[in-house]
């Protein structure tokens, strides 16, 4: 054996556990509101961190020295640390878009998860959604909330539905709007909020969900916008929306082709599909190279494969299972004649409008 491959691999392996340790301490100090506490705050003591978040100071200064042993803030000596600028953007900021302390808002909730994840790799059946979020309200609606609510609020409305053709003097002038897999109803509330003419409805399947999608329509004040579960009242197939989006979860679907039917069924004949869903190039290869690659496939392993897989007989598809190809041969299959990949930079996702 190599002894510098077996070197290199195990500082790489310890390099994740370490990762994951760091990622805990992250979650900590997003969640006890330390960085909060630090930001553009200067150089700072453990005594006056934790003065400004209520906590115990010894605690405290044990969480900042393993903060600057991980690089993440700086220690410049006296018992001084510092929160820099752009560390407080990324970890402090709450309404910044390019904040990443929303990423670790679920990070008990993930690992508390790995207890369930063996049944799925014995059975070949995967969890769902539901089920997942049995264990309360501060798992995944809160996390999938919090992450993508900056993106809804500042760039749907104002970048995203531009994109297509029309779309925005019809939704001024009065439409009827369906969300389906709305999540906690984000979406669905903001572009409410911009178009108060037009009636917008989303359809969920997870119960915390709808009860967060409701929440957030009454303190939003919107009357337009209403919410149903997948279960008791299925998207209505009379073709009446003139707009459909799916923000990344048709990939999560147990059967993607009978949504796309249903979605096929209930829309105008000049009505519009905006689907959102997971860049992927189509092959391993290709796919290990991107830049997310490791936070794809292990989300997947642990939710989005879950979900697919849920029923017996689920698609199946995973974060990459669905490169553009795909995703225009399911769409064609449910009868819709175009497929428009849209030219929207993200990291994560690709964007298309399907048409009939």
């Amino acid at each position: 054996m190599d002894q510098s491959k077996i070197g290199d691999l195990s500082k790489r392996i310890m390099g994740a556990y370490e990762g994951a340790l760091v990622s805990g301490m992250i979650y900590l100090g997003d969640e006890m509101g330390l960085y909060r506490a630090m930001h553009e705050q200067g150089p700072i003591t453990s005594d006056e961190v934790a003065k400004r978040a209520g906590l115990h100071e010894r605690f405290v200064r044990e969480w900042l020295s393993l903060q600057a042993a991980a690089g993440l803030i700086a220690y410049e000596g006296d018992g001084l640390f510092h929160l820099s600028s752009e560390a407080g953007l990324l970890l402090a900021e709450e309404d910044e878009i390019r904040s990443m302390a929303r990423w670790f808002d679920n990070f008990p909730q993930r690992t508390a998860l790995l207890s369930e994840i063996p049944r799925s790799f014995k059975t070949g059946i995967g969890i769902s959604w539901s089920d997942i979020e049995k264990g309360g309200t501060s798992g995944r609606v809160q996390w999938m909330e919090r992450q993508l609510r900056p993106w809804y609020e500042q760039i749907l409305v104002q970048e995203v539905l531009p994109e297509l053709d029309g779309l925005i003097d019809e939704l001024n002038s009065g439409v009827s709007v369906a969300d389906v897999g709305c999540g906690s109803g984000v979406a669905v509330v903001t572009m409410a909020e911009a178009f108060p003419t037009s009636d917008f409805h989303g359809w969920e399947i997870a119960p915390l969900a709808l009860d967060r999608c409701r929440e957030n329509a009454i303190q939003s004040g919107v009357t337009n916008a209403f919410f149903h579960d997948v279960r008791d009242h299925r998207l209505p197939e009379d073709n009446s929306f003139s707009f459909i989006a799916t923000f990344d979860c048709v990939h999560d679907m147990t059967s993607p082709d009978e949504l796309a039917s249903a979605i096929y069924n209930s829309m105008t004949p000049e009505g519009r599909w905006l689907i959102v869903d997971p860049t992927s190039k189509g092959s391993l290869e290709e796919n290990i190279k991107m830049p997310l690659a490791v936070f794809g496939y292990a989300a997947s392993v642990a939710g989005c494969l879950q979900s697919g897989m849920s029923e017996p007989g689920g698609a199946g598809h995973g974060v990459f299972g669905l490169p553009a190809p795909a995703m225009q041969e399911l769409t064609e299959r449910a009868g819709f004649t175009r497929f428009r990949q849209l030219d929207i930079q993200h990291a994560m996702n690709s964007y298309y409008e399907v048409r009939p």
